[in-house]
């Protein structure tokens, strides 16, 4: 369980990293940068991360064919959760878009307003390689492949840190972009995370090439009937703090921010046990897969454990 946690765990938190990044960077520029990227990070997450929920099912599907050491029914299930992922593209971005006019109906302040929009509009265009990411990590964790995604989260958050230092600031002749200067940094580290992930899944498994890529309607709705509970939770628990974090943008651009501070900093200690419970997943998955119930259950325990040691401490 540590040695596939562990990885995942560093993942989550460089996942997270980012956020934290943007949050230093343009709290530079403004407390209004940082109430922002508030406001744009809860409602794109709000609704980008319901839609990679919708992606959860790969855990189970791809873990316990794997663990009956069956690869076609694995190669099956990615190719499908990468079809369901193009299928969600349109609607998670037209929400998206929707929202932004929406948000001066809340009393929000409007020099945060007026950096919202264009944060928004431009991480909106990270929907894509956010969802394909997503439905590529789900599938190399599901067969034991977990350093290559650490990797990929480390190396993403040093071009998010270039990308910030340049758009952000004007750097290297770079014109001045504030809050939505972060939004684009974050689109094109999004973009390397999935090509990135994209090639190592290629060159783990070749046989994707030769594998029938028609969509199987049958495979995307049972996908869908193990994502979706999982999608509404995170989606529920996301809107909470969308909501509130709009209720406190009523309160101006400096009480934002501090609030936006103070979300980013706990966010982080939840990073390690969504991690661990990546790993139970697959664990319980492939012992499932290969017929070992006792084995599904040490590995729930496990990672129970686990949790609750690492948050004592956090």
């Amino acid at each position: 369980m540590l040695h596939l946690a562990t990885p995942l765990v560093l993942a989550e938190v460089g996942w997270m990293a980012m956020g934290v990044v943007d949050t230093m960077v343009v709290g530079r520029v403004s407390a209004e940068a940082i109430g922002a990227v508030s406001i744009g990070t809860m409602i794109f997450y709000t609704v980008g991360i319901f839609a990679s929920g919708l992606l959860l099912g790969l855990d189970t599907l791809v873990s316990h064919a794997f663990g009956a050491g069956d690869r076609d029914d694995c190669r099956h299930s990615l190719i499908n959760g990468i079809w369901l992922a193009l299928f969600l593209i349109a609607p998670v971005m037209a929400l998206v878009w929707m929202s932004i006019p929406l948000l001066g109906r809340f009393g929000i302040d409007p020099a945060v307003l007026h950096e919202t929009g264009p944060y928004l509009g431009a991480i909106n265009w990270s929907t894509l390689p956010l969802l394909l990411y997503f439905a590529f990590r789900r599938y190399l964790q599901s067969v034991n492949v977990v350093k290559p995604i650490m990797i990929t989260l480390v190396t993403a958050n040093l071009i998010n840190l270039a990308g910030n230092w340049v758009l952000v600031f004007g750097n290297l002749g770079a014109p001045r972009m504030g809050a939505e200067g972060a939004g684009w940094a974050t689109c094109i580290s999004r973009t390397f995370m999935m090509l990135v992930l994209g090639v190592v899944v290629w060159r783990q498994d070749p046989g994707l090439m030769h594998a029938p890529w028609t969509p199987d309607f049958s495979r995307v709705r049972r996908l869908l009937r193990l994502g979706l509970p999982a999608a509404m939770q995170i989606g529920l628990e996301t809107g909470v703090f969308a909501v509130v974090t709009v209720l406190i943008g009523t309160l101006g651009a400096t009480a934002l921010a501090g609030h936006q501070i103070a979300l980013t900093t706990v966010s982080m200690t939840f990073m390690m046990p969504l991690g661990i419970s990546s790993a139970a997943a697959v664990r319980v998955g492939q012992a499932i897969g290969r017929g070992d119930p006792a084995g599904a259950a040490r590995s729930g325990w496990t990672a129970l454990a686990f949790g609750a040691i690492v948050m004592s401490i956090a």
